[in-house]
């Protein structure tokens, strides 16, 4: 009667009602103890079954399933309980795949036991071979699907190969894993891992079971906008998606060994129409790709009702679709929208100063919400050589129109189209008419661009990725590349000289801020680029202080900057600097006394530029022997010092100079014996003969270098993946060639010089960069030392406001130890259950107390405290009992019946028994039924878990405090 009460009861709305009945059915079907007889051989078991089978068709994320497959579980787990299975029914295994399928990591864990002790038993037979491949799926699941380190994931490579391959594992079970591992609750790095090997597995497309993985798994994940947006690439000098290439693909290969790739090509273009208002754009056009020409007329007719597209995916898929045989004509009269659009187009390309009014054209522009066209017209209109010379002499006009340029300039931020006519129309106003610098505040212009120059947006990024799936080009859609744009603003910066006063002014703002950063500077700021430091180059070039004291300004400024700066490429740009300033000033003595400085130690990346910059000027064409002899001689201690950085940088600039004295016989160095002997020392050093790719691309050449092209595209931008070239010397070729005949530019300040030569290394190795890559700086006598640690003594406290508690410890907490594995971990678990008060703590083994690894962590805290013995296998039973004498079973594990620890519904009890789980699989499934509450512990980061004693010790702590 109570049992037939139970089962009644277990399908209840009320979760505790329903728990306390599935709690009172499990101890009915306990083991029996000692001699007895078990109570479950005079159970109806069939009528339990029914009920089970009842409960787990249930929806998966109810109460009422859980309480099923804890009841099926805990049928499994009788010697006699495996009358109800059979390998070969259906039935039986459709609610355990639906559960390891959608179900939470407890219900995962239930099934996956079921389905362990099901091949398991006498009913199930099976050869050995077929078993090891169940044995590895088990394996394989546990490990992506619920422990879900990414590392170990990813070593599942290899079995995942094996599990489809290999023709024992039924196919079914195959996509319940990949499913798994495609869950909405998995990191998004585990699914990218698994949707990554299906795109490259051999699976056979031919089964049902496919399809339905397909539609309901794969896709979904696939079509995420994310995974376009995050493997944009640029490879050879093309913007790629890798993962719609990929996807592309995929489809081909599955359609190609599909039977009937229609059916395919059907499940695709239902997920197309599905979710087309919610369908990332340009994941249609990369499925429609890869479905290739495999589309019916039928299929492309389904697809030519898709609308909202962007220019080029909707293009594309005019091309692929709507210009077929077999299907009608598209066209359709233009909007009002589109109308109006066109009538101001035509106003900007009729425009005239006399008759013609800008603010109105500017409404026209701001109302219809800055269309593409409309956008590059409208530059046309505010650059207009009438409009500049007016400005020149109207004040107003003059304000009106820098305002608008500067809300074009901000404009282009997003829209990048915009940035290669707006700066192209501004440097054809500056050699036109120089006066306009004023009108257009030239300065902040420049800074502007320098300090946010424009950046690409996905979307645009991805219109350009599939561009060369349509029969048109970049230019057809958005006229010159943003790299032309680029290098027009480097030339306009280039020929400052021609607006007094321009150069002067940048060159101040923006040291000013690099000298003004804190100290140390973080090694990546999200303010600096290499383009602020390629216009301070060029605005130096043109540089005309008016007193010598200026100069001493800048240079110490520059060196300023150099002690701090860690990123190498932006070093070898200021290093480029200083070198120019000291040969335009003839400065190149005052390395010398900085090298001769002893307290340049403390910063040995500063001492090493100031060697790379002497050796550079050196060998210059300007410096004499005279200077080089002393460098060289200064040299000679450095080579030997003790500091790594200095060392090296001194050994390697030796035979460089060396070379040069040889070149102009200098005889005074390469006659010096000592100098001499060290440089044959260092070229027998191997590092020297196969040199490190680092050293190739940081050479400065002041002669060779001191152009254009190595500006923008150098070797040097090598040295570092943070910024990347924004142009390239093509791009000022075709510029220089674009000029008008009977313009004349202003004289350059650098010129454009040959193409760059790409070093080939000798030997490619995988060693890390050398150590003088990492930044070294000293902590100033200013910083506040740590504070002193000390041992609490928070147990005195305690102790001697009640004397009556000294010797005593409660009895009415508990942990359970006995998955913990490691004896580092069984010895911090130790501790932190001495330390809260714990009246026992069960361990798989009590010998681990004499291990080493164990004592190391413990201290000598398990000499405090009862250790009790408790296999694994016996958990669930010492649970049961703890249960009968009034103790709530407390699991810390992740699942959807966990509390949150430390929110309003975790408040835990006083008697508890804390379940600790393993470091591998966590609390399996036989000890979660045990389990009346299960907590976890808030996360804000992306890192999975803690540390087993880290997580206890947590939960210990919320016990205490409450």
């Amino acid at each position: 009667q109570i049992l037939h009460a139970c089962l009644d009861l277990v399908a209840m709305e009320d979760t505790s009602t329903a728990m306390a009945a599935r709690d009172v059915i499990c101890i009915m079907l306990l083991p029996a103890r000692a001699s007895s007889t078990p109570a479950w051989t005079k159970l109806p078991l069939d009528t339990i079954w029914r009920t089970v089978q009842s409960l787990v068709t249930s929806d998966i994320r109810t109460q009422r399933s859980l309480i099923g497959y804890s009841l099926w579980l805990r049928l499994m787990l009788l010697p006699e309980g495996t009358h109800i299975t059979t390998l070969e029914a259906a039935d039986y295994w459709k609610p355990v795949m639906h559960g390891l399928r959608r179900g939470d990591s407890e219900r995962r864990k239930i099934c996956l036991n079921i389905f362990k002790l099901t091949l398991v038993t006498d009913s199930v037979a099976v050869s050995d071979q077929v078993r090891a491949q169940y044995d590895r799926f088990c394996t394989v699941f546990e490990t992506v699907v619920l422990a879900r380190y990414i590392n170990q994931v990813v070593e599942c490579q290899a079995d995942l190969d094996a599990l489809a391959a290999n023709k024992s594992l039924r196919v079914e079970w195959l996509y319940v894993l990949l499913a798994s591992g495609l869950d909405k609750q998995m990191q998004d790095s585990n699914r990218k891992f698994i949707g990554n090997w299906v795109m490259h597995a051999n699976l056979d497309p031919n089964d049902d079971s496919f399809l339905q993985f397909f539609r309901d798994d794969f896709l979904p994940w696939a079509i995420q906008g994310s995974l376009f947006v995050s493997t944009l690439r640029m490879l050879e000098g093309r913007r790629r998606c890798l993962h719609g290439d990929r996807m592309v693909e995929c489809l081909r290969r599955q359609l190609a060994n599909a039977n009937e790739p229609v059916r395919l090509a059907d499940v695709v273009i239902d997920t197309i129409l599905l979710k087309r208002n919610s369908l990332f754009a340009y994941a249609t056009v990369y499925l429609i790709e890869g479905l290739g020409d495999t589309l019916s007329v039928q299929q492309r007719e389904r697809l030519s009702g898709i609308s909202g597209l962007p220019e080029v995916a909707r293009d594309y898929l005019f091309v692929k679709i709507h210009n077929q045989p077999g299907l009608g004509p598209t066209a359709k009269s233009s909007s009002r929208r589109e109308l109006r659009e066109k009538e101001a187009i035509e106003k900007c390309s009729k425009f005239d100063i006399e008759s013609s009014n800008m603010e109105d054209m500017w409404d026209d522009l701001e109302y219809l919400e800055y269309p593409k066209d409309l956008l590059v017209a409208m530059v046309s209109v505010v650059l207009h050589p009438q409009v500049l010379l007016r400005a020149t002499k109207d004040a107003t006009l003059a304000a009106a129109m820098r305002q608008k340029v500067h809300a074009l300039l901000r404009i282009a931020g997003t829209k990048i189209f915009m940035f290669a006519p707006l700066v192209v129309g501004v440097r054809r106003a500056l050699i036109t008419e120089p006066a306009a610098a004023a009108v257009l505040d030239i300065a902040e212009l420049v800074i502007s661009v320098a300090e946010r120059p424009p950046q690409p947006t996905p979307d645009l990024m991805l219109e350009e990725a599939i561009i060369p799936l349509t029969p048109f080009a970049w230019e057809h859609y958005f006229g010159e590349r943003p790299s032309y744009g680029f290098a027009a603003f480097v030339d306009l910066v280039n020929r400052l000289h021609s607006c007094p006063g321009a150069a002067g002014e940048i060159l101040a703002r923006i040291l000013r801020r690099w000298r003004a950063q804190k100290v140390p500077p973080p090694t990546v700021s999200p303010w600096k680029n290499a383009l602020q430091l390629q216009v301070l180059l060029l605005c130096l070039e043109q540089f005309t202080p008016d007193e010598s004291t200026l100069v001493l300004d800048v240079l110490e400024a520059l060196y300023h900057v150099l002690e701090i700066e860690p990123l190498p490429q932006y070093r070898y740009l200021l290093e480029w600097m200083t070198v120019r300033l000291l040969v335009r000033f003839q400065l190149e003595y005052t390395v010398l006394e900085r090298l001769a400085t002893r307290d340049h130690h403390s910063n040995p990346k500063h001492l090493a530029s100031l060697m790379k910059i002497g050796t550079i000027l050196a060998c210059s064409g300007e410096s004499n022997e005279d200077f080089g002899l002393q460098l060289a001689t200064s040299f000679v201690p450095l080579a030997a010092s003790s500091k790594v950085v200095i060392r090296h940088e001194a050994q390697w600039q030796v035979p460089i100079l060396l070379e040069h004295a040889r070149a102009h016989a200098w005889t005074s160095i390469i006659e010096n014996a000592v100098i001499t002997t060290l440089n044959e020392y260092i070229q027998a050093l191997d590092r020297f003969i196969e040199p490190p790719l680092e050293r190739q691309f940081g050479r400065f050449n002041p002669q060779k270098d001191h152009t254009l092209t190595n500006l923008v595209e150098g070797n040097w931008l090598l040295l570092d993946p943070v910024d990347t070239p924004l142009t390239t010397r093509e791009e000022f070729v075709k510029l220089y060639s674009n000029v008008s005949r009977d313009i004349t530019l202003p004289g350059p300040s650098m010129s454009l010089g040959d193409p760059v030569k790409r070093p080939v290394p000798a030997k490619l190795n995988g060693t890390p960069r050398s150590v003088e890559h990492a930044a070294i700086v000293p902590r100033t006598s200013g910083e506040v030392s740590a504070a002193l640690q000390t041992k609490g003594t928070a147990y005195l406290a305690r102790s001697l406001s009640d004397p009556t508690l000294l010797g005593s410890r409660p009895d009415h907490l508990i942990v359970v130890g006995s998955l913990v594995d490691n004896p580092y971990n069984l010895g911090g678990l130790s501790r932190v259950s001495e330390v809260f008060g714990a009246s026992a703590l069960c361990l798989q083994n009590q010998n681990v107390v004499s291990n080493k690894d164990f004592t190391s962590v413990s201290v000598s805290s398990h000499l405090h405290f009862p250790i009790v013995q408790l296999s694994a296998s016996g958990i669930p039973a010492y649970l049961a009992d703890r249960k009968m004498e009034g103790f709530t079973i407390v699991g810390i594990e992740q699942t959807n019946r966990s509390v949150i620890l430390g929110s309003q519904g975790a408040r835990l009890p006083e008697k508890i028994v804390l379940v600790v789980g393993g470091e591998r699989e966590g609390i399996p499934a036989v000890v979660l039924m045990e389990c009346d509450m299960l907590v976890e512990i808030p996360q804000q980061g992306i890192t999975r878990s803690l540390n087993v004693q880290t997580a206890v010790a947590i939960v210990l702590y919320e016990y205490a405090r409450q």
